[in-house]
């Protein structure tokens, strides 16, 4: 068996948010915009997608993200990062935060 290190594993954070009843499409895309901003503000090297749920199979109306990187020493610098606390913070503006749904696999 091949150890985990020796397969150069990556971790993929999976993000998926409820939008709250009644929050408008504006709101949910400036939400969305900063949630885009964390690849730049970040300084560790991460690939980021989020957006809006299409609602073609499960969770209609939410928004998903989904952020790679490179080890858990990353996975952790991530999600104490200031920027990234802030937009934990504020999440309730927008988002049901009791319908989270987060996953982390490596890969």
């Amino acid at each position: 068996m091949i150890s985990k290190e020796r397969r150069n594993l990556m971790i993929r954070h999976i993000f998926i948010a409820p939008i709250k009843e009644g929050i408008s499409e504006e709101k949910v895309n400036e939400k969305i915009t900063k949630m885009k901003e964390i690849k730049n503000q970040v300084p560790d090297n991460i690939q980021l997608t989020v957006g809006k749920n299409t609602g073609w199979l499960g969770i209609a109306n939410a928004v998903s993200m989904v952020i790679d990187v490179k080890d858990k020493a990353d996975f952790d610098a991530f999600l104490s990062h200031p920027y990234h606390v802030h937009i934990g913070e504020t999440a309730d503006d927008v988002f049901d935060i009791s319908g989270f749904v987060i996953s982390q696999i490596e890969y």
